[in-house]
């Protein structure tokens, strides 16, 4: 049995290797890759455009006065009684402004000035040590009661148009030096700019000042570190302030004009009209090399050299190397 296997075995290894192995799959035939067509590719582009271009600044300040007096009484701790004057309204230079409830300090006040008289005739009488003695302490008295009644009243330091009244009400407690009444002089306005890069704005550049829509011609006339002579010789509250940039108004100023109006001002540096202009962000710089990728007329993308004028934030003028309508490449 053994062997019969065996023989079966061997005829069956035979049949394979003269058939060729027709018990495997034939071989398959190898495809080509298959292709994708190269779609042409698609740039976004800039139009470089003829116009006028501005490298200029601008910002906000305020209207404010050369001349202003801030009134406020010398001592904490009084009793408001009234406020005198209202808001806009013109006064003279020694007006009364504002006044503190002194009960019956006026009473004590002109009785003290008898006593005074008093003593003065029993001194003059007697010539005594005593009696002199008597009457310096009742001047003295008479003095610390007009020290109070003058404290108790605030005056106008000069003439001119009270421009803000603190909000109080009668019976409020004062505190020292706290402006109750703030009086200007609105023929001496200005603007007053201030912030902490004042380089924009250098001495003597010519300004626009704009308020409520309206155009003016202005001038810088002090910056932090530098004044024009002579300009503000009558205003020191003005050449002490070393934060903040000053303009005055070239023509007369605005008949509106208020304290605390806001007012736009803006220097223009260098302007070009017809200049063509392109985006900041486009042009590139490799060393001292400036350049920007265009598309030519085949749409072939390309670098070419511009040499770049006036410049802002945003824009910059090409003086060479672009046309108005070439297309620049943005990505």
């Amino acid at each position: 049995m053994k062997h019969r296997i065996i023989l079966s075995a061997l005829a069956l290894a035979g049949v394979c290797s003269l058939s060729g192995c027709y018990f495997f799959p034939a071989e398959e035939e190898l495809l080509e890759p298959p292709t994708v067509a190269v779609e042409d590719i698609a740039y976004s582009t800039y139009t470089a455009k003829s116009k006028t271009i501005e490298d200029k600044t601008t910002a906000t300040g305020y209207v404010v006065c050369k001349s202003e007096y801030n009134a406020g009484f010398p001592e904490s701790g009084g009793t408001l009684k009234t406020i005198y004057v209202t808001a806009g309204q013109f006064v003279e230079e020694g007006d009364l402004l504002a006044e503190l409830d002194t009960g019956d300090l006026p009473y004590l006040y002109e009785q003290q000035k008898l006593i005074v008289q008093k003593a003065q005739l029993a001194y003059n009488a007697s010539g005594s040590a005593n009696d002199r003695l008597t009457l310096e302490m009742e001047q003295n008295t008479l003095a610390e009661y007009e020290r109070q009644l003058g404290n108790s009243r605030i005056y106008a330091g000069m003439s001119g148009q009270v421009c803000y009244i603190q909000s109080m009400n009668p019976g409020d407690t004062v505190t020292a030096y706290k402006t109750i009444v703030k009086i200007v002089d609105p023929d001496e306005l200005c603007i007053q700019y201030t912030a902490s890069n004042m380089k924009s704005f250098p001495l003597g550049q010519e300004v626009t000042i704009t308020v409520d829509g309206e155009d003016y011609k202005g001038k810088v006339t002090k910056t932090p570190t530098e004044v024009e002579e002579g300009v503000y010789d009558d205003y020191p509250a003005v050449l002490k302030d070393t934060k903040s940039t000053y303009c005055e108004f070239s023509r007369d100023m605005p008949s509106f004009l208020s304290v605390g109006q806001t007012a736009d001002i803006t220097a223009v540096y260098a302007s070009h009209e017809n200049a063509v202009v392109i985006s900041k962000t486009l042009v590139k710089t490799d060393g001292d090399r400036q350049y920007v990728t265009i598309l030519d007329e085949n749409d072939t993308k390309k670098e070419v050299d511009v040499t770049v004028g006036i410049e802002n934030a945003t824009e910059a003028e090409i003086l060479s190397g672009l046309k108005a309508g070439d297309r620049v490449v943005v990505r």
